[in-house]
């Protein structure tokens, strides 16, 4: 089954390839990437060759930079056509990513929203979006699960919003193992510290910058989050004292709920 990547393709072509699916890449996403042509991938000079390769509805898989997805999905809506469907694994803030499933729906274009996780027994592959959606690209999204799980998360928006909780735990989590380790460290007698935090896992958790949408945001839906919210403000914290920069992506547009904007 032939897919087509847009955007920044150099996380996902490997993803694609092994899924079983034959994705085609622009060639200058490719050289932009610094790629070679794979195999098993094949390569088009623009979008309008998608025409003569590809019945509908097509499929499309967008990565990009949040700042980057609205000018990805500009050059590529001149050639999607009602009723193709864009998968977007951007790690975009819930609220742009809603007001791109409605822009897109007003063309009588699908919009689901991916993301990829890590659950209690492996990779937990997100997606938000309309029932009609999900039942279209249902090939495509049990393919790029591969051995992990697939879960429908919700109505538009939800993978995204969940990868943002995701990545205020993941920071509270690095946040706990380093206050571990040091506590591990302040044992008065012998201790093997590495071993003992390498057994235990401690340290295997990284600070996730989108962290820092979610004191915001919790806020803004009235949901209590101290220590998520905490975690992220001490984040930020120890960045700024070591001069580190280390902001989160971007969110483009106001904060609304889905009964605003959808």
């Amino acid at each position: 089954m032939r897919i087509v990547l847009l955007g920044s393709v150099a996380r996902l072509l490997a993803r694609v390839v092994a899924a079983g699916l034959t994705p085609l890449v622009r060639t200058a996403d490719l050289e932009a990437a610094g790629l070679a042509v794979p195999a098993g991938v094949e390569t088009v000079g623009d979008l309008a060759e998608l025409f003569e390769r590809l019945a509908p509805p097509r499929f499309f898989l967008l990565d990009a930079p949040p700042e980057r997805v609205d000018a990805v999905i500009d050059e590529a809506s001149r050639m999607i056509e009602p009723g193709d469907v864009v998968l977007d694994w951007a790690a975009s803030w819930w609220c742009d990513t809603l007001r791109r499933h409605r822009r897109l729906r007003h063309r009588a274009l699908h919009h689901l929203d991916l993301a990829l996780v890590t659950g209690r027994d492996g990779e937990v592959l997100l997606v938000g979006g309309t029932a009609e959606a999900v039942t279209l690209a249902q090939p495509v999204l049990t393919a790029l699960a591969a051995r992990g799980r697939l879960l429908i998360a919700g109505a538009p928006g939800a993978a995204h919003w969940t990868a943002e909780v995701m990545a205020a735990l993941a920071t509270a989590r690095a946040r706990a193992e380093s206050e571990a380790r040091a506590l591990l460290e302040a044992f008065p007698a012998a201790l093997a510290v590495q071993p003992v935090a390498e057994a235990l896992a401690l340290g295997e958790s990284n600070a996730d910058p989108r962290a820092a949408w979610i004191a915001d945001d919790a806020l803004r839906l009235q949901a209590p989050v101290p220590l998520l919210a905490l975690a992220a403000m001490q984040e930020l914290e120890e960045a700024l004292e070591a001069l580190r920069e280390n902001p989160p992506p971007p969110r483009l547009g106001p904060f609304a709920l889905p009964h605003e904007i959808l």
